[in-house]
């Protein structure tokens, strides 16, 4: 999946939001993501994805290796928030739908093994 397909399908489902709001808050939610993942799965979900998609996961891994406390789902809801300046019900549809638009880009095999690393509330995130 291209970079402009992943991004479409966060903004179809988030039509209030502008495309290039769109564009931005899946790279943020890409990245607090893959903050969550050891640096090595990151860097096999990176793999499978277009260079800008790649950079957000990988810069999220980077960040990742500082921090080994897992957080909660609610806690990634309100760190994207956070960051994203959104509304948490945008916000949760942003997450959502980037989640969506990466069970579709990658393999089957790589997201379960993205779901098996996440921690347990947000394994249900990408899994869902």
């Amino acid at each position: 999946m291209q970079t402009d397909r992943f991004i479409a399908h966060v903004n179809h489902a988030c039509p209030s939001l502008d495309a290039d709001v769109a564009h931005e808050v899946t790279l943020i939610t890409l990245e607090t993501l893959c903050e969550q993942l050891p640096l090595d799965q990151a860097k096999r979900l990176a793999a499978q994805l277009p260079q800008e998609l790649t950079e957000a996961v990988e810069a999220g891994g980077d960040r990742g290796e500082t921090s080994d406390v897992p957080i909660t789902l609610a806690e990634f809801y309100s760190k994207l928030m956070f960051r994203t300046e959104l509304e948490e019900d945008t916000t949760r549809r942003v997450a959502q739908a980037v989640a969506s638009a990466l069970r579709q880009a990658v393999s089957d095999g790589e997201i379960s093994d993205v779901a098996l690393d996440l921690p347990s509330e947000l394994d249900q995130l990408v899994a869902a």
